[in-house]
């Protein structure tokens, strides 16, 4: 039984046995009070990785729509080289491009680009320790 299932499990006795009180049962209360307190943090300390116990399939899936999802940002992006006019030499427009790279940036931020980036690669990471091809799955 892992640490987490021994307090969820003790958590559990816990409140059960504070329901069982009678109204007047002060002292035994308060015990059972500090003990819950006590469970409650000896779990807020443990290492949690949620993600390590989810199935490989329901992984992929996530993996998939966040990819969907960062795509459709960058979808969403002004094209540097299209809009500047083709992107012969000498076509000037500097200042454009800066402009555009902002939008873009804002685009970006406005989606929390990076916060889906960075899931995208916690999953693969967990996927590729399984032995899961990532590249052809997401």
């Amino acid at each position: 039984m892992s640490d987490l299932d021994r307090i969820t499990k003790e958590l559990a006795e816990v409140d059960d046995a504070i329901w069982r009180l009678p109204d007047d049962a002060f002292a035994e209360r308060y015990e059972l009070l500090k003990r819950r307190d006590a469970l409650r943090d000896e779990a807020a300390h443990l290492p949690h990785d949620w993600d390590a116990q989810r199935p490989t399939e329901e992984l992929v899936k996530e993996l998939k729509a966040q990819q969907h999802h960062l795509d459709a940002i960058v979808d969403e992006q002004i094209d540097l080289v299209s809009d500047a006019g083709g992107g012969g030499l000498g076509g000037g427009g500097g200042g454009k491009d800066a402009s555009t790279f902002g939008l873009n940036q804002k685009i970006a931020d406005a989606n929390n680009a990076a916060a889906i980036s960075e899931r995208i690669g916690r999953i693969k990471g967990i996927l590729i320790d399984r032995g899961v091809d990532v590249e052809n799955e997401g």
